[in-house]
């Protein structure tokens, strides 16, 4: 490995912009390859971001650059190939979440990156925040009791301003097929520290809101999500949970997270994760910490980056295999959805 670590972006799209500003500045990263189905978006990139190789097919990226290290940024949908050709490769990897919408293909891909040995991260960057893990310390000794926590914002509308009809993610985010749906591609985040902080999930439940978008006259075309979902979770701990989606509210916008055990209750505010901490045994103690805004990306790809140059894996606190565990989560809120019947979580 040379002084530099030579990385290849498989997705231009716009989860890219998290992670590039920073990479291109880093003195021991060389963005050295883009790759994009469409492969204008992969010669934007380069002509912005140092002038590396261009592709269209991620397995002959892979085997035309003597790569260091992958990221992985693409739709929820195309998960799997991409996988499969770094494990062919052996090419370490990020990769963005969802980690797929298939359960029976993804707990396959999870075995085979595991056997592979190479190094990986999953995207929830918010395990690395520092109001996140103030928190998760605590829990060593006051386990979680119960989790409350949200992801509400507006539905996708073809108008001015609006994120979804202006750029490339509004050809598939609006469509369940394509995306999982608003609870597996975006809330997700929140069933992740759901995990992070009570373990593993045995059981799920879930209840679905659904025929208000539709009403609207300017909704986003192929929409298919649901407007709005309720999920309760049961944990092999015994701790219980309930995270709610919605993408059908223009006002009141929201994410948060609440816990609640014998001795602290932690509430968590906006996409920064803001903490206010209350403790049972110090009358009138109250904590607060802001979220990361700025850094926390660059903080999760810096230990990539930093295990890829030392094969030090010990700071990751997500890897593909623990991230394909939270997609598998996810995925079975939408399968009780289908059923209409609590469904246990199989992981394996």
């Amino acid at each position: 490995m040379t002084d530099k670590i030579r990385v290849g972006l498989i997705g231009c799209g716009g989860i890219s912009k998290s992670h590039l500003p920073h990479l291109s500045k880093s003195e021991d990263v060389e963005l050295a390859a883009f790759c994009d189905v469409v492969v204008e978006r992969a010669q934007k990139h380069s002509e912005t971001y140092g002038g590396g190789n261009v592709y269209d097919n991620a397995d002959a990226m892979l085997a035309a650059e003597n790569l260091d290290a992958a990221y992985i940024l693409i739709p929820t949908y195309a998960h799997g190939v991409p996988e499969r050709s770094c494990v062919k490769h052996g090419v370490p990897f990020l990769v963005e979440k969802p980690l797929g919408l298939d359960p029976d293909d993804l707990r396959s891909l999870a075995k085979e990156v595991e056997a592979s040995g190479i190094i990986t991260v999953a995207g929830f960057m918010n395990r690395y925040r520092k109001s996140i893990n103030r928190v998760k310390e605590l829990l060593a000794n006051d386990p979680v009791i119960l989790m409350d926590g949200a992801w509400i914002g507006s539905p996708p509308l073809m108008q001015d301003g609006d994120y979804f009809s202006k750029n490339p993610i509004g050809q598939w985010w609006p469509v369940k097929e394509k995306s999982g749906g608003q609870f597996v591609e975006q809330v997700i985040h929140t069933v992740d520290l759901a995990r992070y902080f009570g373990g593993e999930v045995t059981e799920v439940f879930a209840y679905a809101a659904n025929g208000f978008n539709q009403k609207l006259p300017n909704l986003i075309e192929n929409y298919t999500n649901d407007d709005a979902m309720v999920v309760s979770m049961k944990f092999e701990s015994g701790a219980i949970a309930n995270i709610m989606a919605c993408c059908a509210a223009k006002k009141g916008s929201s994410v948060f997270l609440n816990i609640w055990t014998t001795n602290h209750a932690a509430k968590f505010t906006e996409w920064a994760h803001h903490l206010h901490l209350l403790k049972n045994d110090e009358p009138g103690y109250e904590e607060i910490i802001k979220g990361d805004l700025d850094d926390i990306f660059p903080a999760e790809d810096r230990i990539f980056i930093n295990a890829v140059k030392t094969g030090d894996r010990s700071k990751i606190k997500s890897t593909h295999a623990d991230g394909a565990r939270t997609t598998l989560l996810a995925l079975a809120a939408n399968e009780s959805l289908v059923t209409g019947k609590p469904v246990t979580v199989k992981y394996a």
